[in-house]
């Protein structure tokens, strides 16, 4: 099936008090190129996440970002030293017989003391105990992302018949106007050298003339390019068919056809051959810009 290199995809799951969002954007690109983003905590999990993604996916550049956010706020725990409460306030007793002042250590006093009170943060989960679940919700967000994909190719692959029937319509064309080309040069050269010998009333050598004729006939003969036009066509027709990744084939394709195009257009000597050929390349060039997008 035919796939275009643009593309979104979006999933949501939820893991205890955890919910992943998954967020995937592709974008046309030479090769597979795969650029995760995720909190520095679950970084580990990168080439997981892309081993995914990579055997799905054959060309193109995907950026994926991954978040991870509790749905309730955590809170955290407050802890007491005890012990250390205990030495500051035996301390404080001390320091009040020894130095003979008055003075009794207050509980907001106390607390105050460094490291008496410890605040926590909530515990997060260790990377190993999601990896499963996010590595799931990598997987149906690429689903998504290839389902667009598969979209967008639909949408190119109507296009792409629909131009190679004309550029085929425009080759018949050719065709059937190739063996004039001759005739014509044929009947204007006749026509010159009967001009030419009421002028100059000299005679011209017949054999000559035919020989000129014939020299051109050689030059101008295009049914070699035509007919690898035509299997080009024909080529490209069965790789929209293909299940595997065929833009760079395609694109190899429309390189050729367009090469065969130049050569009918510069050897045909032929207005009609010209314009016919001008049609197929403006095609091939709209076509060419299309399949840069395709896998």
């Amino acid at each position: 099936m035919l796939r275009s290199m643009t593309g979104f995809g979006r999933k949501e799951s939820v893991y205890q008090d955890l919910r992943v969002t998954v967020e995937m954007r592709a974008v046309n690109h030479r090769f597979c190129e795969v650029v995760v983003r995720l909190p520095k905590s679950y970084a580990v999990l990168e080439d997981q996440v892309k081993k995914i993604v990579g055997a799905k996916v054959q060309r193109g550049r995907v950026d994926i970002t991954i978040s991870l956010e509790r749905q309730a706020v955590a809170q955290k725990t407050v802890a007491v030293d005890w012990e250390l409460a205990e030495q500051y306030v035996q301390l404080s007793r001390e320091a009040t017989i020894r130095l003979a002042v008055e003075g009794r250590l207050s509980i907001d006093e106390l607390f105050a003391m460094p490291g008496v009170l410890t605040t926590a943060e909530p515990e997060q989960l260790a990377p190993e105990e999601i990896a499963e679940w996010v590595s799931a919700t990598v997987s149906e967000a690429t689903d998504d992302l290839l389902l667009m994909r598969e979209r967008e190719g639909e949408r190119l692959l109507a296009d792409f018949k629909q131009r190679l029937q004309k550029i085929e319509r425009c080759a018949e064309e050719i065709h059937t106007l190739s063996p004039t080309v001759v005739e014509e040069h044929r009947s204007r050269l006749l026509a010159r050298i009967a001009e030419w010998k009421s002028e100059l009333k000299q005679e011209f050598e017949e054999q000559r003339v035919m020989q000129e004729i014939l020299l051109l006939a050689e030059r101008s003969d295009i049914t070699e390019e035509l007919t690898r036009l035509s299997s080009h066509c024909v080529e490209f027709g069965n790789q929209l068919n293909g299940a595997e990744a065929v833009g760079r084939r395609l694109d190899f394709l429309l390189q050729e056809m367009n090469r065969e195009a130049n050569t009918i257009c510069s050897k045909a000597n032929h207005v009609g051959i010209s314009h016919l050929a001008v049609e197929i390349k403006a095609e091939l060039e709209k076509m060419r810009e299309q399949v840069q997008n395709i896998e």
